[in-house]
């Protein structure tokens, strides 16, 4: 709102954007957030309005991702724009439903821990993030610049304890075993 909106509970004065810093305390952890609101030059009443709530409830949302140990919504959005996704194909890529990672980047809700881990392990590991894209078919959505290779560790893949007629052992494979617990693919003897 600007300086000259009239006051909404007095109808006489202005009200004025208004932030102050407030101790918030959470699962033990203490920290000061902004809250804001606004403030009436006549009457001097403060309230907050839908913007302001919003904000309010955003600033609180990531101070309890943070004490909770989840990636911020800043760290998601930078995670994102690193592999240069929108935020559809975060979902689609991810999981989380349609506009899931418009509400974890503005901090409104918080995911999952196990949403948390999986971003984690992407943002530390460009092989992992070329894989998931991979697994979830969507190669044809990223050009071949965007899949990053690695200079860490590479992909290792671990043999199981069965060998191939011609005594070399198989290597799982997480697609094939998703399409065997479907019943998709039966059971080599």
């Amino acid at each position: 709102m600007n300086a000259q909106e009239l006051c909404p509970i007095c109808g006489e004065g202005h009200v004025t954007d208004q932030v102050q810093m407030t101790e918030t305390q959470y699962k033990g952890h203490k920290r000061n957030l902004p809250l804001h609101f606004k403030l009436c030059d006549s009457c001097t009443s403060d309230f907050a309005g839908a913007q302001e709530s919003k904000q309010n409830r955003r600033e609180l949302m990531a101070f309890h991702k943070s004490v909770d140990g989840l990636l911020t919504g800043a760290e998601i959005t930078d995670l994102r724009k690193r592999y240069k996704l929108t935020q559809a194909q975060a979902a689609r890529l991810f999981g989380g439903g349609p506009v899931a990672f418009s509400k974890y980047e503005n901090d409104d809700v918080a995911q999952s821990e196990s949403m948390d881990t999986l971003l984690r392990l992407v943002r530390r590991s460009a092989v992992a993030f070329a894989e998931l894209v991979k697994e979830k078919c969507m190669e044809a959505e990223f050009v071949t610049e965007k899949q990053i290779a690695s200079s860490g560790p590479k992909l290792v893949r671990v043999p199981i304890n069965r060998f191939n007629g011609d005594r070399t052992p198989e290597i799982y494979n997480p697609r094939e075993f998703r399409q065997f617990a479907r019943g998709e693919v039966q059971c080599k003897p």
